[in-house]
């Protein structure tokens, strides 16, 4: 299946209309607050000039109380410049809200602020003094236009930033999709390039980190499958020639019953070298997932207690008490179980096996007093089918599967020279 992205225009359309979508319904919020914060704050204002300017001519009106109020109105306007009126109370305007019209005429001193005039009765008289009509003021074109510009200015420090990093993502997406790409055409070899944008990084480790354990894992089955191979070859040979002897034989019983039972035998080794092979892909193929607190001296005692049956060297073994590890039973067991068969096939007389809690976690040390392993091959004795030898039997499968189980639970496995004499594996298990 063709991956498909879109190009990086697209992308930034995507992402540039959601991000300008919510800027402006951040700003919209914004300046609705601020503009009814400013509202506010301007009839307060508003109103309190008024008030001042009222009580200012309503003190100059009432000094004259036997003048004519609208001659002397008219004096007033003339030298201060406010358009001034003189309204009975019936004369309010009809627009005026009911509530505002009751204060007026039940409370003396108040001002009421009314589409651009305001309005206070003069003591306890049946007059009104109105001042002032901007209801037809200038429209401040100025003002649209700064917030036009500040929306434009907003927009663009959204947009050209955006810009340049869905560049990079788009780019870093291509990338991945490239080394997606060499992964499905199994190109293991080739690396992931690192990434412009610190969000991707994480996945290109990830990727990379993927593309090498499919490389390892791809080669290992290859080199299993050359290994097998090369096993069965030598059985079969075997078999394929005492066939050929059978029926030579047919007339001799005795010499027939005995070339059945080397048949017999090397099916056997067939069955055996079948068996460890299913077991050691099942193994390597199990996630492990499936861990429990295991207590290390009862599996060890049952480990012992199973290879001490079937050998007549001396297993001496020792572990601290109460150690607990965090792991797949089964598993650990087939791991011990192996290394402990491994050290008793190649045992002149005596395997040692010590467990105990270290810093770093579980530390499982296994001893013989054999022939020990040379330096040189001590990485390869954990490849499959390999084997230093055939004295001591088995397929090669035995510490390669303990490598595979004991990484797969975040362990490490090594070998060193045995204070015994031999070779001592050592197996290292976080708690």
């Amino acid at each position: 299946m063709k991956l498909h992205s879109p190009g990086p225009l697209r992308l930034y359309a995507r992402y540039c209309a959601v991000f300008l979508l919510a800027q402006v319904a951040l700003l919209y919020a914004g300046t609705g607050m601020w503009a009814r914060w400013a509202q506010n704050a301007h009839e307060q204002s508003e109103h309190a000039e008024a008030r001042r300017v009222h009580a200012m001519l309503a003190e100059r009106l009432l000094a004259h109380p036997d003048g004519d109020p609208r001659a002397l109105l008219r004096a007033i306007e003339n030298e201060t410049g406010y358009p001034l009126q003189l309204l009975a109370l019936n004369e309010l305007p009809g627009t005026m809200a009911p509530d505002d019209r009751r204060r007026l005429q039940r409370l003396p001193g108040t001002v009421v602020l009314e589409k651009g005039r305001s309005y206070r009765r003069l003591g306890t008289g049946d007059y009104v003094l109105a001042v002032g009509d901007w209801t037809d003021g200038p429209v401040e074109v100025e003002g649209q236009f700064t917030w036009i510009g500040l929306w434009l200015a907003l927009a663009t420090a959204v947009a050209v930033p955006l810009y340049f990093l869905i560049h990079r993502l788009w780019h870093d997406i291509r990338t991945l999709q490239r080394a997606v790409g060499y992964l499905r055409a199994n190109c293991f070899d080739h690396p992931v390039p690192p990434m412009r944008t610190a969000l991707l990084k994480p996945l290109a480790v990830a990727l990379q980190d993927m593309a090498e354990q499919m490389r390892l894992l791809l080669d290992g089955q290859r080199l299993m499958g050359q290994a097998m191979a090369h096993e069965l070859r030598t059985p079969l040979a075997r078999i394929r020639f005492t066939a050929s002897l059978l029926q030579a034989a047919r007339e001799d019983a005795q010499e027939h019953d005995v070339l059945l039972r080397e048949v017999d035998t090397d099916i056997q080794h067939l069955d055996r070298l079948s068996t460890a092979g299913i077991e050691y892909i099942r193994f390597g193929r199990m996630p492990l997932v499936d861990r429990s607190e295991v207590a290390l001296p009862a599996l060890m005692d049952a480990v012992v207690a199973h290879v001490q049956a079937r050998t007549e060297v001396v297993i001496r073994h020792r572990c601290a008490p109460g150690l607990v590890v965090n792991a797949h039973s089964a598993a650990l067991e087939l791991a011990l179980r192996n290394v402990l068969a491994n050290a008793v096939r190649h045992a002149r007389a005596l395997v040692s096996v010590h467990a105990q809690i270290e810093s770093a976690g579980v530390c499982i040390r296994v001893e013989d007093d054999g022939a020990g392993i040379p330096v040189a091959d001590r990485e390869r004795v954990f490849k499959p089918y390999v084997r230093l030898g055939t004295a001591g039997g088995g397929f090669g499968l035995g510490l390669a599967m303990v490598k595979t189980i004991v990484e797969r639970h975040s362990g490490t496995v090594d070998i060193a020279d045995s204070g015994i004499g031999g070779a001592m594996v050592v197996l290292r298990l976080p708690l």
